[in-house]
């Protein structure tokens, strides 16, 4: 008699966090989200559509996203006096603006990825706890050296590795007993992005620029930024307008916080945290000396801000100890999406807090106090109304893709990962639906190639032999467009609204949450057809206004469309009589400049 033989039990799911194995299939393995993708899309064809992906968690989820931006903000907070005291034993004798100018700008970006990757465990846990699956984690002492705040960007927080050792130690925290752990071994990463050579000369002038009260900003001359530092010398009038960080803790880090107001139900303890955010010390800051003290000013003054104060340490540093003496600093808004995003997370964090923040037209961002002070935008005032229509029959449509992140960098109301793998598939769809004519008369655009991010023209282009790479500077292309078409929102449309291009515009609003204002204005923009709700109505309407676009883009309705979205968001400065703000850029900037 024959023994029956034991049938083997099937081996476990396994749920990828990180890169998705070589050789895995639909059948072996789940996707923790579309990172597991980045840079091996060649290896899964049609990965998007045969694999299954864990539960977005603040996927058109209004509240839980602002619960969430109020955890970063806590966060950050709570951990700044512990991160001084990492990098500089007598930080305590230093006042707070200093470590708050120094390291906010990197702590609210790691705050974010930290949060945002917390509530992907939860969701994880509750939609899949109850299956048996394999995990592999990476171990507590794996170590990761970023050389610069940039590195931690491009590497830590878009990266496949740093994600998984960070997934592996929240998951850790609510490990579910259906699961079974698959310990890999310890890693080590080193990260330095390659920069372009610097010369001497062109090193000394970028300290320059940023030794004057007004460094050179985008859209501004060497002259401007001299004539705006002469108009900041003066002794700042009345009393400081920053904020501290601790503003956003409720009773410290022992009581009541934030999130626990906002019931999101945030249970890491300090200590994990702390270790999470000492992973991605960069050296820039791990390296920097500090003073012995800081001694206070009883003249205090104004300065601006440049935006690379987010990648540089050594600049940063400077606006620091400024900080630090009681002088005050000056944000500029530097591009499209600010006053118009319904969340600001990190731009609440480091640049409302300050004196004054500049705006392009915008007075108030929500719920987000700050002091905002609209001007005439310097970047945009030179492009109003250069737009040079090509003869009638001629010219390109032209296509302006936005960043195809695989994972959720930011928590200020962009898409979900899983939105931006629909978005690009909207692309596809939009140009599909186009005649063979309009493609082959088309240009695509797509955003700069960056480390973890979906394929994007490698992706589209081979599916619409007809459409065409488009290279070279933007603006040129821009400016002498038969018609551009934008999927995003953002400096762009700012541009092209102000240029007075004949735009078609689509995204997926639900994705891009904004403002109750920049949702009126949009409405707007939609009564007058020029956003569509989706990439089929654009392809119908840019068909059916290809001949003679212009004739259509000057129709009244559009052209006070137009006109109502750039007063508020794209200000160029008007001297026309009965304007609320007359004169030319430069004088209207020197009355408020002088007035700080």
């Amino acid at each position: 008699m024959q023994e029956d033989k034991p049938t083997a039990r099937p081996a476990p799911t396994t749920l990828a966090l990180g890169l998705m194995p070589h050789g895995a299939s639909p059948t072996s393995h789940w996707a923790a989200g579309p990172w597991c993708f980045a840079g091996q899309e060649d290896l899964f064809p049609h990965w998007e559509d045969n694999f299954h992906f864990a539960a977005e968690p603040l996927r058109n989820a209004p509240a839980l996203a602002e619960a969430a931006v109020q955890q970063a903000k806590n966060l950050c907070a709570e951990l700044l006096p512990a991160l001084g005291r990492e990098l500089c034993p007598h930080s305590q004798d230093l006042p707070p603006a200093y470590w708050e100018t120094l390291l906010a700008p990197w702590a609210i970006i790691m705050a974010q990825q930290v949060v945002e990757r917390w509530l992907r465990v939860r969701a994880m846990c509750q939609q899949w706890g109850d299956t048996p699956l394999c995990v592999p984690l990476l171990p507590a002492d794996c170590h990761f050296d970023f050389a610069q705040e940039q590195d931690v960007v491009l590497y830590g927080v878009q990266g496949a590795a740093f994600n998984h050792w960070l997934f592996s130690r929240l998951l850790e925290l609510h490990w579910p007993a259906a699961w079974r752990r698959e310990m890999l071994p310890s890693c080590q990463h080193s990260f330095c992005h390659p920069r372009p050579q610097e010369s001497v000369l062109r090193r000394w002038l970028r300290q320059t620029q940023f030794a004057l009260p007004c460094p050179r900003l985008k859209g501004m001359s060497s002259g401007q930024a001299l004539r705006f530092s002469l108009a900041l010398l003066h002794p700042s009038h009345g009393e400081d307008q920053s904020r501290s960080l601790s503003a956003y803790q409720a009773t410290g880090m022992g009581g009541q916080t934030d999130a626990t107001r906002t019931d999101l139900g945030w249970d890491v303890p300090t200590e994990v945290s702390l270790a999470l955010f000492r992973a991605a010390l960069p050296r820039s800051l791990r390296q920097l000396r500090h003073p012995a003290s800081i001694r206070p000013t009883h003249r205090p003054r104004c300065r601006i801000a440049s935006i690379h104060a987010y990648e540089d340490a050594d600049y940063r540093q400077r606006l620091a100890l400024w900080r630090g003496r009681g002088h005050r600093l000056v944000w500029v808004q530097h591009g499209g999406n600010y006053g118009q995003s319904r969340l600001a997370c990190a731009s609440a964090v480091v640049e409302y807090s300050q004196h004054a923040f500049i705006t392009w037209g915008w007075d108030r961002h929500d719920a987000s106090p700050g002091r905002f002070i609209p001007l005439p935008s310097l970047q945009l005032a030179r492009l109003r109304d250069t737009r040079v229509a090509p003869p009638p029959g001629h010219g390109k449509l032209v296509f302006v893709g936005n960043e195809l992140y695989a994972v959720g960098c930011r928590l200020d109301a962009h898409p979900t990962p899983l939105q931006v793998v629909a978005s690009r598939k909207a692309k596809a769809d939009f140009f599909a639906a186009l005649p063979g004519t309009v493609q082959a008369a088309s240009l695509y655009r797509p955003y700069f190639p960056l480390p973890g991010s979906l394929e994007d023209a490698t992706w589209l282009l081979p599916r619409f032999a007809q459409v065409r790479l488009c290279t070279g500077p933007l603006l040129p292309h821009l400016l002498g467009c038969r018609l551009l078409v934008l999927d995003h929102p953002g400096t762009t449309l700012l541009e092209a609204l102000t240029a007075n291009i004949p735009c078609i515009l689509f995204w997926d609003r639900q994705a891009w949450t904004q403002t109750p204002e920049a949702d009126a204005l949009l409405d707007g923009l939609a009564a007058a057809g020029i956003w569509q709700p989706g990439p089929q109505a654009a392809a119908r309407t840019v068909t059916s206004i290809w001949e003679a676009p212009d004739d259509w883009w000057q129709q009244p309705a559009r052209q006070e469309a137009r006109r109502a979205f750039c007063r508020r968001y794209a200000l160029t400065g008007d001297a026309s009589p009965g304007s609320p703000q007359q004169g030319s850029p430069d004088s209207l900037w020197l009355q408020i400049l002088q007035t700080l």
